[in-house]
C-alpha cells in the first residue's frame, strides 16, 4: 500500500508537534527535582531501581534496560562519586559487586521520587488516570512495536 506524499507529510508534522510538546511535558516533570541533585534522569532510575530492590547488581540493571554494561557503569561511577551509592561484594563470587544507597542516596532518591509523585499526582487529577493509563499503554505498545522494527535506521526502511 503506498502512501501519499502529502499525506505522509502531513502526518509527520503532526507527529513533530505531539513529540516537540510531550517530550517537553515530561521533561518538565522530572528536570527540576533532578538538577537540584545534579542527578541525570537515567542516574534518578538506577537510584530507583536500587531503593526498590534487595541484591542489585550493575549487569542486573544494564539487562532490565537493554543498554550496555559500560553504559550503566559511566552512570554508577557518577552516582558513586557524589556518594549516592556504595558496592558490595559477593562473599560467594567477590567479582560479583552489589549496589547499594547510601542515607544520603536514600534521601535524595526520596526527596526526587516525592517531588516527582506531586507533579504526577496532580496530572492523575486534571486529566485522569483513565487517560494517563491509556497514555502509557499506547506509548509502551508503539516502543515494543518500533523496537520490533529493527535498529538498522533509515536505511533499511529505504530497501
Amino acid at each position: 500500500m503506498a502512501i501519499e506524499k502529502r499525506e505522509l507529510n502531513q502526518l509527520l508534522s503532526r507527529y513533530f508537534e505531539a513529540y516537540q510538546g510531550s517530550a517537553r511535558a515530561m521533561i518538565s516533570l522530572v528536570a527540576w527535582p533532578l538538577s537540584q541533585h545534579k542527578l541525570s534522569f537515567e542516574q534518578y532510575l538506577i537510584l530507583r531501581r536500587i531503593a526498590t530492590s534487595d541484591d542489585v547488581t550493575l549487569n542486573d540493571i544494564a539487562v532490565e534496560r537493554q543498554v550496555t554494561r559500560s553504559a550503566i557503569s559511566r552512570q554508577v561511577k557518577a552516582l558513586l562519586s557524589q556518594h549516592y551509592v556504595f558496592q558490595v561484594p559477593d562473599p560467594q563470587d567477590r567479582r560479583r559487586l552489589y549496589l547499594h544507597l547510601t542515607e544520603r542516596g536514600q534521601r535524595v532518591e526520596t526527596l526526587v521520587d516525592q517531588a516527582i509523585s506531586r507533579q504526577f499526582e496532580i496530572w492523575m487529577t486534571e486529566i485522569g488516570t483513565p487517560q494517563l493509563e491509556q497514555l502509557i499503554s499506547t506509548l509502551s505498545d508503539f516502543s515494543e512495536r518500533v523496537g520490533q522494527l529493527g535498529h538498522d535506521g533509515p536505511q533499511s526502511a529505504a530497501q
